[in-house]
């Protein structure tokens, strides 16, 4: 016996229980921390660190956890330490701002052949990453260059770790950012600020798809004269190109962009399947969300969890692994741009689509991960 369709009681959307829907939850959660007095983080903090210090673990408090780093970007120090103390090295952001002396403490772990952790090298290996620095960042070129026993139990290089902190370095040596130092929500609007705002999600094409005949749409078009998007260095208009269904069964899409508004698909490989499954009716759903660029920033981990939404700069929520790609014309490390969580502007989609750029090339990359 199918459920009966209803509407959210917060925001109307159509929904097959009783109640509000997920997004709006998650909304009302990140509106309630966003609240808190510096008391209720303290108290927050404390009841982490208790848990940690009584189970050697963080189960309990996990969520309120993730939610305190990404959305008020609390100070990790004083949980770092206890986590140490204890051998726990997820999740990693407990150790975003650990001191100098648990720094230390991990990276002459790592220099061992053998690290001495059940969890192994690649938990501290994120855990460095995401702390960054220079002594992190020098350490790393050295276990790169001079492997130890470890490196044979992980699946890449530590460079590749280093992304998860959002940043890594080039085979010379040479450091790179892999993300932008600023970020800004996708935020709900009325029909007016939409077209007025810098940022638009899904603004469909008059082109199909070769592979599965699609309507291709802008999945994200972005105005970086705009005053809030000064930090992305882009001088005009850009656009984000894809078959929106093929991206769904391809590692990852390719186009070439000009800062005139100008973009075309380079480098389209044929996906794992081409049937489309994105009718014309998902590609109107999609063309007329209502969502707009936020006013202010925010820190740059607060659209980096299952709810976080659509968001442009800092840190995405990455599903599987953090995924950041190289430029098919240069062979650079690309750069890490914005993200859309799909079941915000398409009913029943399930994942997230992010989006990379070559600043130096003019190429951008969008690429889709799910559960």
């Amino acid at each position: 016996m199918g459920r009966t369709a209803q509407h959210c009681k917060q925001c109307g959307r159509i929904i097959y229980f009783d109640g509000i829907c997920i997004s709006c939850r998650a909304e009302n959660e990140r509106k309630e921390i966003l609240a808190w007095s510096q008391e209720e983080i303290d108290d927050a903090v404390r009841k982490i660190c208790d848990e940690i210090k009584e189970t050697g673990e963080l189960d309990k408090e996990s969520d309120v956890f993730t939610k305190l780093v990404n959305y008020r970007d609390i100070d990790t120090s004083e949980i770092a330490q206890v986590a140490f103390e204890k051998q726990l090295f997820y999740p990693f952001e407990m150790y975003k701002d650990a001191s100098d002396e648990i720094i230390r403490a991990m990276l002459e772990m790592l220099s061992q052949d053998n690290v001495d952790t059940m969890l192994g090298a690649n938990h501290l290996l994120s855990c460095l990453a995401i702390h960054g620095g220079e002594e992190v960042f020098r350490s790393f070129m050295e276990f790169e260059k001079n492997p130890r026993k470890w490196r044979e139990k992980v699946y890449v290089n530590p460079s590749v770790y280093a992304t998860n902190g959002g940043w890594s370095y080039d085979s010379s040596g040479n450091a790179l950012k892999t993300i932008f130092d600023k970020c800004y929500p996708m935020v709900k609007g009325t029909p007016n600020e939409k077209e007025h705002s810098p940022v638009k999600i899904g603004v469909r094409t008059r082109e199909k798809c070769s592979h599965c005949g699609c309507t291709m749409v802008n999945l994200m078009e972005i105005d970086g004269r705009d005053s809030r998007l000064q930090f992305l260095g882009i001088d005009g208009v850009i656009k984000a190109k894809c078959c929106p269904n093929c991206i769904m069964w391809s590692d990852d899409h390719f186009c070439r962009y000009t800062v005139n508004g100008e973009s075309e698909i380079i480098y389209e490989k044929e996906p794992f399947n081409t049937e489309n499954y994105m009718k014309d009716e998902g590609i109107e759903e999609m063309a007329s969300n209502s969502y707009i660029l936020g006013e202010t920033p925010v820190p740059l981990r607060y659209a980096a969890d299952w709810e976080g939404g659509s968001s442009v700069g800092g840190f995405a929520f990455w599903i599987q692994d953090c995924v950041i790609k190289h430029c098919p014309d240069c062979g650079k490390t690309m750069k890490y741009l914005a993200q859309i969580q799909w079941d915000t502007v398409l009913d029943g989609m399930e994942g997230n689509a992010y989006i990379e750029i070559c600043e130096d090339c003019n190429v951008i990359a969008v690429l889709h991960q799910q559960t």
